[in-house]
C-alpha cells in the first residue's frame, strides 16, 4: 500500500475527522490537492463544491430558470428573482448568466453584499470599471451610475446581486430606487436578486412591498430527481475528464439521492468523499458500500423531506390511518 493510500486510510478511519467536510479531510496532507486524481486518471476535481461553470448540469428547473433569467435581462426587464435551498447550485448558474451575457452585456456581480445602500452602488460602480472617488455621497454615486447608464445605449447594464437574503431592508429599498434609472422608453438597468427562500419572506414585508411589486420574473431552483442525479454525476465526471475508468453503481446513485435529497451540494460531497473511499479500496465501481462509508465520515443523516414537501393527500390518508386504526382498538375493547 503506497503512502498516499495509507495517509487516506488513516483519514478515513480518524474519528477526529468524522465531522469534517471532505475538502477539509484530505485537502489538509501536505503535498496532495486531491488523492484519487491520478488513481481514477481524471484531469481535475469532479466533485469540488466551488461554483465552476464548465461543471453546470441544466436539469429541468435549472434549465427553466436559466431561460426565464436570460429572457428577462433580453428583453429589458427591471427586477428578476431567483430563490432556492442552500446548495441547489445558485451560484454556479449566476456565474453561467455572467458567462452568457459577458460579451453583450455590462454585469456587475455582487456576493454577500451585507452592506449600506451608498456600499452598494459604489460596488456595482467598482464591477463595472467606473473610476469614483471614495468619498462621493451616495446621490453622487446615484449620478455618476446613471450617467454611465445613459451613455451605454447600444449595451444593456445587468446586476447580479447573490446572497440578496442577507441584505438589509434599507438596501433592498435602494436597490428599488436603482429601478427608477430609465428612459421614457427603456430601463437602463436590469437587476437579478438571488437569494435562499427566506428571501420571499423579507421581500413580502409591508415595508418592501413596493420591491416586491416590481419583480417581473419569479424562478425558483428545486431538487434534483433520481434521474436527474444520474446525468448530473455522469456529467461532473466527463467534464473532469472521466473516459469509463470510474463509475457510480446504481445502488450508490440511490443511496446519493436519498442521502442528498438531490441536492447538488451534498451530492458533490458525498461523491466526493465515495470516491476517496473508492481510492482507499482500490476500487473503479463504486458502491453503495463507499457512499454509505462516506455519510458516516461526512456525519451526513438521510435526508429528511420536509412538512411541506409532502402533499396533502398524504397527511390525510395517514391521518385516516391513525384514526381507522384508533377506531379499531375502541371497538375491539
Amino acid at each position: 500500500m503506497d503512502a498516499n493510500v495509507m495517509e487516506a486510510t488513516n483519514i478515513l478511519n480518524n474519528p477526529e475527522t468524522r465531522e469534517l467536510n471532505s475538502a477539509i479531510a484530505y485537502r489538509s496532507i501536505p503535498g496532495n490537492q486531491c488523492l484519487y486524481l491520478n488513481f481514477y486518471k481524471l484531469q481535475e476535481q469532479p466533485f469540488s463544491i466551488t461554483p465552476d461553470p464548465e461543471f453546470l448540469y441544466l436539469s429541468q428547473t435549472h434549465r427553466s430558470v436559466l431561460d426565464k433569467a436570460l429572457f428577462g435581462i433580453q428583453a429589458g426587464y427591471g427586477f428578476i428573482l431567483i430563490t432556492g435551498e442552500v446548495g441547489t447550485g445558485k451560484t454556479t448558474l449566476c456565474r453561467s448568466i455572467l458567462n452568457i451575457l459577458k460579451n453583450n452585456v455590462n454585469t456587475a456581480y455582487l456576493i454577500n453584499p451585507s452592506i449600506s445602500g451608498r456600499e452598494l452602488i459604489a460596488s456595482i460602480l467598482d464591477d463595472l470599471g467606473i473610476e469614483h472617488d471614495s468619498d462621493l455621497t451616495k446621490k453622487d454615486l446615484l449620478k455618476k451610475l446613471n450617467n454611465y447608464l445613459l451613455s451605454q445605449t447600444d449595451r444593456r447594464t445587468t446586476i447580479i446581486v447573490d446572497d440578496a437574503q442577507t441584505l438589509p431592508v434599507e438596501t433592498l429599498e435602494d436597490i428599488r430606487l436603482l429601478s427608477n434609472l430609465e428612459t421614457t422608453k427603456n430601463k437602463l438597468l436590469q437587476i437579478v436578486l438571488v437569494g435562499q427562500n427566506e428571501l420571499l419572506d423579507i421581500l413580502a414585508r409591508p415595508e418592501l412591498r413596493q420591491l416586491n411589486q416590481r419583480i417581473a420574473i419569479r424562478c425558483q431552483l428545486d431538487h434534483l430527481s433520481l434521474e436527474e442525479t444520474v446525468h448530473y454525476i455522469d456529467n461532473r465526471l466527463n467534464v473532469a475528464g472521466n473516459r469509463g475508468q470510474v463509475r457510480f453503481q446504481k445502488d450508490a446513485i440511490r443511496s446519493i439521492h436519498r442521502a442528498s435529497g438531490g441536492i447538488p451540494r451534498l451530492v458533490n460531497l458525498i461523491c466526493d468523499y465515495s470516491l476517496l473511499a473508492g481510492y482507499v479500496k482500490q476500487k473503479e465501481a463504486i458502491s453503495s458500500k463507499e457512499v454509505n462509508q462516506a455519510l458516516q465520515e461526512l456525519n451526513i443523516p438521510w435526508y429528511t423531506v420536509e412538512t411541506r414537501d409532502i402533499p396533502k393527500f398524504v397527511w390525510f390518508g395517514v391521518s385516516l390511518i391513525v384514526i381507522l386504526a384508533m377506531a379499531a382498538q375502541f371497538i375491539i375493547k
